[in-house]
């Protein structure tokens, strides 16, 4: 069942103010002409028919007498000075004149009458096709309520279209059930039946092993888990390629199968049972696939880190011995240059140990340039068998035309089971001059004399040494794995990301409209003309300014940025401050959590995730102690010991059967848009833009996604967050550690579904990337990042004949200017297919790594990326009012991360869920919470303000934009907690008094 409130249905508020009673109920000049052509004014029939009409532009019904506000009517009255008296108008609603005046307003606001038998079968259509496309029952309400009001229905009770639309998602859901079973063959069937014996199935697969994920990569746990996909590579063989289901009952259906214990799945009919299983084994599958990907890649990730640690002990214990060497070098030195022309002049230096020393030198040079190659190969015997189960189970596919590293995988796999230190690569390895079997002309110099013995490039290589080509290929496979180069077929992580594009047809229509909504000139010449001369114009622009501002300075080829003082607060924000710390109210966070439940009704974004199952008593009570629970860490066995009353089934319920990371966005994005009608906020921001950074959580290291963080010092994840310029976070991610943070940045902006809107966004020094650059570009999204270590930036010319007066020696190399029209095409249709939701910027951005060495696009990319870097460099460094501006969102970022932290007290900060999907929802768990405790601090802070105002204190806008709404010392966290549901909470207080 879905509440009114959740559609688009119209329906009269009962709270019905002054400003929409004169913007929707205003019987206008027009109106009253019309009545009166059929109505004498001073008759009840003239305002019966005006009430009809105006009631019936509102809602597309007509409505009883009774169930119109009586505001609405004396409005109506008051406006075309009429004296009838309610008794007069009740006996109009009960004559005949009232239904004649019906067909009269059809006929006015040309509107169909709902016919039960030929309406209602079009409503039944209009509902199966939103059916097809949409999950969620208001979602299909709203699709077929549009189509009544485009083809001007007479829009039927909300119940009526409530049951046909709850009939359409029925009948497709059960075409689908059916549809997917149909796929299954006999051996199939048999296979799911076995699933479904038992919790634990056959040989310990069943329904709970379906829903495993992987444990941090120790042996046995990668052992087990690669048993896994392996039992679910043998189901998956058994499933058709394609589901023919649509994205949206996709998710849909893992959503509801993630849901499901093994009791609840064999009460459902035996179709939808084995549609979600069938559903769920590919969505684990492509899981499976991606973490077997990175269980690949951080094997060898952690082989390096710990050649490299290998490298720097051998260092330090070889001290002695490299102190020797050169002392013996400079002894040899010396004697050449004193008798150079006596070889026995060496003896005294050398001594009877040249062969020793010769030895110690091999040694030495192995590890030259901090060569920790060796100690890899070392560390590779522990982990090649693991390697190579990992790998072969992928079917690795390439995205380009090279392939020669594929090539040189099946050459491996092929003598895998050799017990040979070198292996020929050659067709005939008795014949010297024969070709070689496979191109190993792509290893890098760093492997090339690990790999052949042989010094130079150049040579001929006629064998290859079997363990180091081994891991060498790897290595590759992990870098082109990661930029993209090669993909694994069914993943969705690790998938080839070109299927995802929009078509070249799509391409073409849709250029014109995508280039004028981002502000770009279309076509390849035309625009990059166009970008040449905006570079041109910033660069002169930046000359002409530099010298005017005094904390910029170049010394010695080097650019130097001085930092502006600080603002003190003056004496006036530091009474204010103490005035509104000491009038805030004292609250605890569950009686936040309850004020802003009731502002918003946000607990009617968790219902049931299939839509039929019965509706809980309780709702509310279940959302509010969900969000304590999950948000502020505390966990249900606490939250149960806190809040008397209450189960810790209760608590954990909603959580387990209700909740998707999608539901806990949309319910953030409610709060947002709500947030963003309060004046205050005004103070301090825009909201045009946002500021990215992440923060470690800690984790139990058990599981896939924990990492160890250098920086940190602990094993976790990163949370990721975007964090508007007026304080509130608009979106949230948890990562892994060890992954580019700023391939993430621009998702934020794309995925908000919240009234803000922003189009700019700050990040720290990690956004610096000139792909990134390049892709917000063409997207529309100015880039403007914290910047350090500027000196280490390169700045690009727009040509190569410019010469500017103050700031040439910062320049390098011109722009590539072919290079991106040549492949402007490419790059437009890799934006339109990200801003078109085909595709997201993370999984285009991931793919243009540094070590990106075969993509065209990413060159293109990254050469756009320096023109627009480039232009944002400039005026950088010649707006000390815009480097304030990146350092204050920057600094907002900060104090969000510790105010959400704040309110993650319980259990050490440390999240306690080992599966991926649970850890991300804890984290977006905070992330509601954390802006839960924003909104109330903003409106209790506006009522503060307006109280000091009032009470004529000197207050001004200047005076509020120094606090923020992180306050925290009237918020209880502590103690036992009294759930009362029933208290009165004030309305939300929007405006703002001060000027």
């Amino acid at each position: 069942m879905a509440a009114i409130y959740q559609t688009a249905y119209p329906r009269i508020k009962s709270d019905i103010t002054e400003d929409e009673l004169g913007d929707i109920y205003t019987p206008t000049t027009e109106d009253q002409r019309w009545a009166l052509r059929h109505c004498r004014r001073s008759s009840a029939s003239f305002l019966g028919l005006l009430v009809q009409l105006k009631t019936t532009q509102r809602l597309g019904r007509f409505v009883g007498l009774g169930d119109i506000p009586k505001p609405i009517i004396a409005h109506i009255k008051t406006q075309c000075r009429s004296r009838v008296t309610q008794q007069d108008l009740h006996t109009y609603y009960t004559s005949g004149a009232k239904d004649r005046h019906v067909k009269l307003i059809r006929r006015h606001l040309n509107i169909k009458a709902y016919d039960a038998a030929k309406t209602s079968a079009l409503a039944q259509t209009w509902a199966l096709e939103a059916a097809t496309t949409k999950a969620a029952l208001p979602d299909i309400i709203n699709v077929t309520l549009e189509y009544l009001v485009k083809e001007r229905y007479e829009l039927p009770a909300f119940s009526v279209l409530e049951r046909i639309c709850q009939a359409a998602r029925a009948e497709v859901n059960t075409r689908y059930y059916d549809q997917l079973c149909d796929f299954l063959e006999s051996e199939s069937r048999q296979c799911i039946n076995d699933i479904l014996r038992s919790s634990t199935g056959l040989n310990g697969f069943g329904w709970s092993t379906l829903k495993n994920e992987p444990k941090r990569p120790t042996p046995r746990n990668i052992h087990a888990y690669i048993q896994y996909l392996e039992w679910l590579t043998s189901l998956q063989t058994l499933l058709p390629t394609d589901l023919g289901l649509p994205p949206v009952k996709h998710q849909q259906f893992i959503n509801e199968a993630k849901a499901l214990d093994y009791a609840e799945l064999i009460k459902l009919r035996l179709n939808k049972r084995f549609a979600l299983v069938i559903v769920l084994i590919r969505h684990q599958y492509a899981q499976t696939l991606d973490n077997a990907a990175d269980i690949f890649i951080k094997l060898l990730l952690k082989m390096d880190r710990s050649a490299q640690k290998l490298l720097e002990k051998y260092l330090a214990d070889h001290q002695k011995q490299t102190d020797h060497l050169i002392s013996v070098l400079s002894g040899t030195v010396k004697v050449y240059l004193d008798k150079p022309d006596s070889v026995t002049a060496f003896d005294p230096v050398l001594g009877k140990n040249s062969d020793q020393l010769l030895q110690m030198c091999e040694q030495y040079m192995a590890f030259a340039g901090n060569n920790y190659l060796p100690f890899m190969v070392q560390l590779y015997k522990k982990q090649r068998s693991t390697l190579y189960r990992t790998i072969e189970i992928l079917n690795l596919a390439s995205a380009t035309e090279d392939k020669d590293l594929l090539n040189a995988f099946q050459f491996i796999l092929k003598h895998k089971q050799r017990r040979t230190e070198f292996l020929s690569i050659q067709n005939d390895p008795n014949d010297p001059s024969s070709r070689n079997v496979i191109n190993i002309r792509w290893i890098r110099e760093s492997w090339w004399k690990l790999v052949t013995g042989k010094s130079t490039k150049s040579a001929q290589v006629t064998e290859v040494n079997k363990s180091c080509f081994e891991l060498c290929v790897f290595e590759r496979i992990a870098e082109e794995l990661s930029t993209g180069d090669l993909f694994v077929p069914y993943s969705e992580t690790f998938d080839d990301y070109r299927e995802q594009m929009i078509t070249w047809e799509e391409y073409e229509a849709q250029l014109p409209t995508y280039c004028e909504e981002v502000g770009l000139v279309a076509g390849d010449t035309e625009f990059t003309s166009s970008l040449k001369k905006s570079m041109e114009e910033s660069c002169c622009k930046a000359d002409s300014r530099f010298p005017d501002d005094e904390l910029v300075r170049i010394e010695n080829g080097n650019l130097i940025i001085g930092k502006p003082k600080p603002d003190q607060p003056s004496p006036e924000v530091e009474e204010i401050g103490a005035l509104l710390r000491d009038r805030l109210d004292k609250i605890n966070v569950l009686d936040v959590i309850i004020n802003v439940e009731k502002w918003l009704n946000l607990n009617k974004h968790f219902g049931p995730l299939s839509g039929f199952e019965s509706r809980i008593s309780d709702p509310v009570l279940r959302f509010v102690l969900t969000i304590f629970c999950y948000g502020t860490n505390i966990g249900p066995t606490e939250t149960v010991r806190s809040v008397q009353g209450i189960s810790r089934k209760q608590v954990a319920w909603l959580n387990l059967k209700r909740t998707t990371e999608a539901r806990l966005d949309k319910a953030i994005a409610k709060i947002n848009s709500e947030y963003k009608k309060y004046r205050l906020i005004e103070c301090w921001g825009s909201g045009n833009s946002v500021s990215a950074d992440g923060k470690l959580w800690d984790l139990y290291e058990d599981n896939l996604l924990s990492e160890y963080h250098i920086r940190y010092g602990s094993y976790g994840g990163i949370a990721y967050y975007h964090v508007s310029d007026t304080y509130i976070a608009l979106f949230s991610r948890f990562i892994p550690c060890g992954v580019y943070e700023a391939i993430y940045i621009l998702d934020g902006l794309l995925n908000d579904e919240s009234d803000f809107n922003p189009d700019t966004v700050h990040g720290d020094t990690q956004a610096q990337s000139t792909p990134v650059f390049g892709l917000a570009y063409l997207l529309g999204i100015k880039l403007m990042p914290r910047i350090r270590n500027i000196k280490d930036l390169s700045f690009y010319k727009p040509d190569r004949s410019m010469v500017l007066k103050h700031v040439q020696s910062l320049f390098k190399e011109p722009i590539k200017w072919d290079l991106i029209e040549k492949h402007y095409a490419d790059m437009m249709r890799t934006a339109m297919s990200v801003k078109a939701g085909k595709i997201t910027a993370s999984t285009i951005l991931r793919r243009f790594g540094t070590k990106n060495r075969k993509n065209k696009l990413y060159f293109a990319f990254r050469e756009l990326g320096r023109v627009v870097r480039t232009m944002f460099l400039l005026e950088y460094i010649t707006d000390v009012d815009l480097r304030k501006t990146i350092q204050a969102a920057t600094c907002k970022s900060e104090e969000f991360n510790e105010f959400a932290r704040w309110l993650f007290f319980a259990n050490g900060g440390k999240i306690p869920a080992n599966l991926r999907h649970e850890q991300s929802k804890i984290v977006k768990y905070n992330h509601l919470l954390a802006n839960f405790a924003i909104l109330y601090n903003v409106n209790a802070m506006t009522e503060v303000f307006n109280q000091l105002k009032s009470e004529a204190h000197n207050i001004t806008r200047d005076h509020m934009a120094a606090f923020s709404p992180y306050h925290t010392e009237h918020l209880g966290r502590l103690g036992s907690f009294e759930l009362d549901l029933t208290r009165q909470v004030k309305p939300m207080t929007f405006e703002l008094l001060v000027d």
